[in-house]
C-alpha cells in the first residue's frame, strides 16, 4: 500500500505541485488586494479584476502541467481503479490548491469585507482549467480560460447588466452552484481519461 502511494505521488510529481502551491501562496500574499481594472466605457464605472483570480489561473494550469500523468499509456490499458483514483485526486488537488491563494489575501482585506465570492471564482476558474486540461493540453485549457476572464471584465464593464459566470465587486454574492458543478465535472472527465484523452496525448508529444 504505502510503495502504491509512493508511486502514485512520483507518478505525478507531487513535490513539485507542492512547491508551485507554496510559490503562488506566497505571491498571492504578495499581491494582497490588487485588481487589474478594465475601463472602456465612459458611461460605467471600471471593472476591476482581483490578481488572485489570475493567480488561481496560473496555478490551476502550473499544477495540470507538472502533475499530468507520465504513466498514462499504462494507466489507459491496466482496467484498475487505482488509476482514475489517482487521476481523480489529482484534479481535486489542482482545483482545490490554486483557489486557496484567496484565503491568504484575506488579512489584507478591510474588516467586514466580503470574500467568498472571490474563492467561488477562483474555484470555477480553477475547476475550468482543470476541465478542458485532459480534453486539450494543460497550457491551452489555462490559455483560453485565461482568455474568458479577460473577457468576461470586458463584457462586464461595457455591459454591466449581461450575465456573468464570475461575480465582481459590483455583484460580490458567491455562485458557488457553478464552481460545485464544474468540479465535479472535472474531476468526473480526469477520472474517465486517466488524466488524458489520446488526442491531448498526441498533443504534448508535439509541444514537447
Amino acid at each position: 500500500m504505502i510503495t502504491a502511494i509512493r508511486v502514485a505521488l512520483v507518478s505525478r510529481a507531487a513535490h513539485h505541485a507542492a512547491i508551485v502551491t507554496v510559490a503562488l501562496w506566497v505571491i498571492a500574499a504578495a499581491t494582497g488586494r490588487r485588481s487589474l481594472e478594465i475601463d472602456l466605457s465612459a458611461r460605467w464605472p471600471p471593472t476591476k479584476l482581483p490578481v488572485v483570480e489570475l493567480c488561481a489561473i496560473l496555478g490551476a494550469t502550473l499544477l495540470a502541467l507538472v502533475t499530468r500523468p507520465r504513466f498514462w499509456e499504462w494507466d489507459r490499458t491496466s482496467g484498475g481503479r487505482r488509476p482514475r483514483m489517482v487521476a481523480a485526486v489529482t484534479a481535486t488537488a489542482g482545483i482545490v490548491l490554486p483557489a486557496l491563494c484567496v484565503p491568504a489575501v484575506v488579512p489584507w482585506l478591510p474588516a467586514g469585507a466580503s470574500w467568498t465570492w472571490v474563492l467561488a471564482n477562483a474555484v470555477t476558474l480553477s475547476a475550468a482549467v482543470q476541465l478542458l486540461a485532459p480534453l486539450l493540453t494543460p497550457l491551452a485549457g489555462g490559455g483560453i480560460v485565461l482568455v474568458c476572464w479577460l473577457g468576461l471584465g470586458v463584457v462586464t464593464n461595457v455591459a454591466p447588466g449581461v450575465w456573468s459566470p464570475l461575480n465582481s465587486y459590483q455583484e460580490p454574492e458567491s455562485n458557488w452552484v457553478l464552481a460545485v458543478l464544474l468540479m465535479l465535472t472535472a474531476i468526473t472527465v480526469h477520472a474517465r481519461t486517466c488524466g488524458r484523452t489520446t488526442w491531448s496525448y498526441r498533443q504534448a508529444g508535439k509541444e514537447q
